[in-house]
């Protein structure tokens, strides 16, 4: 491993503790110093850490140059988008263009759809910065121009994926905000159509974990909403992909988040007998973990249930 792979190791490690490190660490790197492999990982972080958390967008726009240079005759299409959303992000109308156009071509999309993705890119980036009611507006300008009638989108197409990850993170931000945010109509409204519109852009482009995390999705969003049903319903049809396709156990740490929103559906709905089942299932994996952020996260989401069963009392 060389100096500069050690430096994006340790920066995709800190980035969310500390991501003033995490800058120093990408600045310092040579993106011509890196597996190819290794690029997408780092462009992602150029537009995370620099753009989104700290806001230095034109910092991050200069920095996907090299990394586009590192790349070769043919960088990967996801390159392309995240230098494109850094440009349109930063205001550099012209780049963003040439760049966007970039993405069209190296994807086969109609240049209309890879319009449509960078700008939901842009969107995913700048919605965990927004307070409750901007993020809420921010979403429900990038869903309503993927759902209008004349949108590219709404055909399948070859950036289905990307657009899946990008509300299906956007979704993931929504319901992981403070209890007293779910109060807010707008933000409701925002996180069940985000969450709805990730799973179906999944079943459009995604394999069967793909479907299954998007129904988990559905269930911590159901929760968040207090729409027990719903969640309980989601939930199961998590499990019931874990099921019939998770036949090696490879996916048992899913399994434990997906059964504690079953229990905390189940408990609100009064199935005692059901709720304390699938806790136990869940503490029973979760106990097995090994690994401390698996350990921290697990308690975290843990705590966020209790905090929504108490603001529902």
């Amino acid at each position: 491993m060389n100096d500069d792979t050690a430096r994006l190791d340790e920066a995709n490690a800190c980035h969310d503790a500390d991501p003033q490190r995490a800058a120093l660490l990408l600045r310092a790197l040579d993106p011509a110093q890196l597996p190819v492999d290794r690029l997408p990982g780092l462009a992602f972080l150029l537009n995370h850490v620099l753009g989104e958390k700290l806001g230095a967008w034109r910092d991050a726009h200069a920095r996907h140059a090299a990394l586009l240079d590192a790349a070769g005759d043919a960088p990967a299409a996801v390159l392309w988008r995240q230098a494109a959303a850094a440009a349109q992000a930063t205001g550099a109308a012209d780049d963003a263009r040439r760049l966007t156009a970039a993405l069209a071509d190296a994807t086969g999309a109609a240049p209309a759809a890879a319009l449509e993705v960078v700008a939901l890119t842009v969107a995913m980036y700048r919605v965990p910065g927004l307070g409750h009611a901007e993020a809420a507006g921010c979403v429900r300008e990038a869903l309503d121009a993927l759902r209008d009638d004349g949108a590219a989108l709404r055909e399948s197409g070859p950036l289905d994926a990307a657009v899946a990850a990008c509300i299906n993170n956007i979704a993931s931000d929504l319901v992981e905000r403070p209890a007293d945010a779910f109060t807010h109509a707008p933000l409701r409204d925002a996180m069940h159509d985000a969450a709805q519109l990730a799973e179906r852009f999944w079943l459009r482009a995604g394999n069967w974990v793909h479907h299954e995390r998007a129904a988990y999705l559905r269930a911590m969003v159901g929760n968040a909403l207090a729409q027990a049903p719903q969640a309980r319903e989601h939930a199961l049809r998590a499990l019931a992909l874990l099921d019939a396709n998770d036949l090696d156990d490879n996916e048992s740490v899913d399994r434990a988040f997906i059964e504690l929103e079953h229990a905390h559906a189940c408990r609100v709905l009064e199935l005692i007998a059901e709720a304390d089942a699938a806790q136990a299932r869940a503490d029973e994996i979760a106990v097995a973990f090994g690994d401390a952020f698996l350990d921290d996260w697990f308690a975290s989401r843990r705590r966020a249930l209790a905090m929504l069963a108490a603001h529902a009392g």
